[in-house]
């Protein structure tokens, strides 16, 4: 019989095991998302050990503003806008997150899940991800555009474009100190300025991404 361990948390970061919940969730930037909810292994309906994880989102909207005069000739202007927000949630099963954007010049989603956990024997989870990134008739896209998974694991990265799906199954080991996992979906796409870069690209570059979790 698996010997009993002692409980950490409620979160934990990767130097201290007993933290109480950080506030905010973020601070600065998405990478600053360190402090992670502890779990019992893949036990969800616990009343009095809610199961929980962060869903984090990093969102950067680029918008074609129009044009200035330089001493070359007029030149595109674009301004953009980073924002990061997350959120603590609680599950009694399954869960996922889902994101979209929009903008004229490029846009970029990065949609993550995390959480920490106390296990004496190991289980399996099966991450499910889903992008698309596409842009309004007309436009031209920016080659640099990618979809990308990743996660914590060794070897779990996979690129495409203008869509990206897949699953992917891990073995979690057990661990009596609080063990870390995280999943990322990046979607970004970018048009070309429009030959009228002086007016506002009336067109679109958009992004969504979905990743979902379940507990085999």
């Amino acid at each position: 019989m698996p010997n009993a361990i002692l409980r950490a948390g409620p979160f934990a970061s990767s130097s201290d095991s007993f933290l109480n919940e950080q506030d905010p969730l973020i601070v600065g930037s998405f990478a600053d998302v360190d402090v992670y909810p502890v779990n019992c292994a893949n036990h969800t309906s616990s009343s009095a050990w809610p199961w929980r994880y962060n869903d984090v989102l990093s969102r950067t909207l680029t918008t074609h503003t129009g044009c200035e005069s330089t001493p070359g000739g007029d030149s595109p202007t674009e301004s953009s806008v980073i924002s990061n927000s997350g959120l603590v949630k609680t599950t009694t099963g399954n869960f996922s997150a889902s994101n979209s954007a929009t903008s004229n010049r490029g846009t970029t989603i990065n949609t993550g899940l995390s959480f920490a956990y106390q296990a004496t024997q190991s289980f399996d989870i099966k991450i499910t991800y889903n992008g698309l990134a596409s842009a309004s008739a007309g436009q031209t896209i920016d080659p640099s555009s990618n979809i990308r998974f990743g996660d914590s694991e060794t070897g779990g990265t996979a690129n495409g474009f203008p869509s990206l799906s897949g699953s992917i199954t891990r073995t979690l080991p057990a661990s009596v100190v609080p063990a870390f996992y995280s999943a990322t979906l990046k979607v970004s796409i970018g048009i070309e300025f429009p030959d009228d870069f002086c007016t506002p690209n009336p067109g679109s570059a958009n992004a969504s991404g979905t990743l979902s979790v379940e507990f085999l």
